[in-house]
Order: structure tokens, then C-alpha cells, then sequence
């Protein structure tokens, strides 16, 4: 039984997505090669490569000040801060987000916060986050140029807005409903849970907290899609504008919809690629080396991602703080 299960995660987890990233490099990107995507990433100015790293850094700060207030400030910024890294390089390591959930859940609790609290803060930042690109969106298609159907857009940032507002600011008469229906009493353990997370979202749900954290979420998306902007432009040169920035965004947020589908390439790849290609072009972008350009974005977001995430989560797991020898006496002497 167990060999049977192990089996499954290997088929499911390594052999599929390897198998997926394969079939999508043959089919759609056998005329890419390692030369192409090398040339392309030489075309990005020193500069665009330095500001990128400092954006992504200033949004793993604005970020980490989010999940500080979500988790009450029980743990340090530092830890926190650290935490975010590795959450930002997980987020495509399973689809769905989950690993990024599973490695946040783990390091919260390893500080000494409660899983379900840890877990609430992650998913309810999601939402905040939603609603926040929905706000960005919709400033930025005043000044959206393309010949897709903007009736599609509208509807599409619609939804994410108001499936956002019904999780924000609904979710916890949702769960009390639950609980005071006894909908799920018959399972206890799932009840324990849900009464955990009711209880978080009763305590989160001042209005000036709301607002602190819809504005770092704001921040957030903003400063994010600035770095992948500057690295965009520095491999098609089309020009900083808010209408080719519109159109990347949309762009974008298209392409990061593939991290929903059930089975993708490892880390994303492949399928990231596929789907910013076939949206990108999808828009009109007037550039000749889209294909070569998702390649350049994603390999080079990933590789600074893992490698500052993959420190911070050294960092974390290996750490361990030296206590002063005061501290040390005065814990000896209060000893029996």
C-alpha cells in the first residue's frame, strides 16, 4: 500500500511534469534554443537587472509587512520577512499555490504559531491580494490598447473582485453559519478547525486593519508588476508607457493563471511559457521574440527567487540563536 502510494506521488509529482515540459518544448518551442534565450537575456541592460532585484526585494518587504499584521505581530519581522522569501519561490512548486501554503504553514508554526492561524493568514492575503489586482486592473484599462475583446477583461476582473469581497468580508459569517447550523458536526476534527479559523477571522476584521492591508496589497502588485515589466522591456525594447504597461499586466495575469491547472511542468515550466506566449500574442504585443521573452522572465525570476528563497530557508531551519550567558545563569539559578 504504501509502495503504491509512493509510486503515485512520483508518477504524479515528477514523471508527469517532466513528461508535460517535454511535450510543450517539442510541439511549441522546437525552433528555441539555449543560444536564443541566452541572446535575449544579454539584451537586458545591467541597470533593469539591478532595479529588478531591488523591486523584488522592496516587495518581499512590503509583503512581509502584510503577513506581520495578519499574524498580530506574534513573530519577528526578521522571521517573517524571511519566511516570505521562501513563500515567494514555492508559489510554483506545486500547483495552486499549495507549497507555497505548506512551506509558509510549517515555518509559522516552527516559530511558534498555530497551523490554522498560520494557514488563515496566508489564504486570507491571497483574497486581499485578488481584490488589489482587480483595483490595478482596473485603472490600468483606461489605457489598455489592444483588439481583444474588452468585454472579456471586464467580466474576467469583475469576478476576481467580487469573489474577493465576498471572502473578505463574508467568509467569517459563512463559517459561523456552518458552525451554528451544525453542518459538520458529525466531523470533529474538521469542526476544531473551522472553529480555529472562524475565531481568526473574528479577530481580523477591524476596518483600519482591512484597509492597512488592502493598501500593502496594492503596493504590493504594483511594485511586482514594475520588476517584471523592467525585465520585459529589457528584452523586446517596445518603451516604458502606461499602454504597453497595461498590456504586459493583463499579459501577465493571464499567464499566471496556468498556475491553477492541475498538472503543469516542473516549477511551472513549460506550461508558464506556453501561456504567456499564446496570451502575449493573443494582445499583439508588436514584438518579434515573445516566445524567447517568457523564456528570459521566467528563468531569470526563478533563479533569484530560489536562489535568496533557498538561503532564507537555510537560514531558518539551520539557525539557531545564541543565548546570552546572563540569560543562561539566570535560567540555571531559577531552577530548583
Amino acid at each position: 500500500m504504501k509502495d503504491a502510494k509512493m509510486l503515485k506521488k512520483v508518477v504524479f509529482n515528477f514523471i508527469i511534469p517532466v513528461a508535460v515540459l517535454v511535450i510543450i518544448l517539442l510541439v511549441f518551442f522546437s525552433d528555441i534554443s539555449i543560444h536564443d534565450i541566452k541572446t535575449n537575456f544579454l539584451k537586458i541592460p545591467v541597470v533593469y537587472l539591478l532595479a529588478f532585484i531591488l523591486l523584488s526585494l522592496l516587495g518581499t518587504y512590503i509583503r512581509a509587512l502584510k503577513y506581520h499584521i495578519l499574524l498580530s505581530k506574534k513573530l519577528h519581522f526578521g522571521d517573517i520577512f524571511l519566511i516570505t522569501l521562501v513563500r515567494n519561490f514555492s508559489v510554483d512548486l506545486l500547483p495552486g499555490r499549495a507549497a507555497a501554503l505548506i512551506f509558509y504553514s510549517w515555518l509559522t508554526k516552527k516559530k511558534g504559531i498555530a497551523l490554522e492561524e498560520g494557514a488563515s493568514s496566508f489564504v486570507v492575503s491571497v483574497f486581499y491580494d485578488a481584490l488589489a489586482l482587480s483595483f490595478m486592473l482596473g485603472g490600468l484599462l483606461f489605457f489598455l490598447k489592444t483588439e481583444v475583446n474588452q468585454w472579456f477583461i471586464y467580466i474576467a476582473v469583475a469576478v476576481i473582485f467580487t469573489i474577493s469581497i465576498v471572502m473578505i468580508f463574508f467568509a467569517e459569517y459563512m463559517f459561523r453559519f456552518a458552525l451554528e447550523k451544525k453542518l459538520i458536526s458529525r466531523f470533529q476534527k474538521l469542526e476544531r478547525v473551522v472553529k480555529k479559523i472562524y475565531k481568526y477571522l473574528i479577530e481580523h476584521k477591524k476596518s483600519s486593519e482591512r484597509f492597512q492591508v488592502f493598501l500593502l496589497s496594492l503596493a504590493t502588485r504594483i511594485v511586482k508588476y514594475l520588476f517584471m515589466f523592467i525585465l520585459f522591456e529589457g528584452v523586446v525594447h517596445l518603451g516604458f508607457g502606461l499602454d504597453n504597461f497595461s498590456r504586459f499586466s493583463f499579459g501577465l495575469v493571464g499567464t499566471e493563471l496556468s498556475s491553477l491547472f492541475p498538472i503543469q511542468g516542473p516549477a511551472g515550466f513549460g506550461t508558464w511559457e506556453l501561456a504567456f506566449t499564446v496570451i502575449f500574442e493573443a494582445l499583439k504585443i508588436p514584438a518579434e521574440n515573445i516566445k524567447e521573452a517568457g523564456f528570459v522572465i521566467h528563468i531569470t525570476t526563478q533563479v533569484w527567487e530560489y536562489f535568496i528563497g533557498l538561503l532564507a530557508l537555510a537560514y531558518l531551519f539551520f539557525y539557531k540563536p545564541r543565548r546570552h550567558e546572563g540569560h543562561e545563569e539566570k535560567e540555571e539559578k531559577s531552577q530548583p
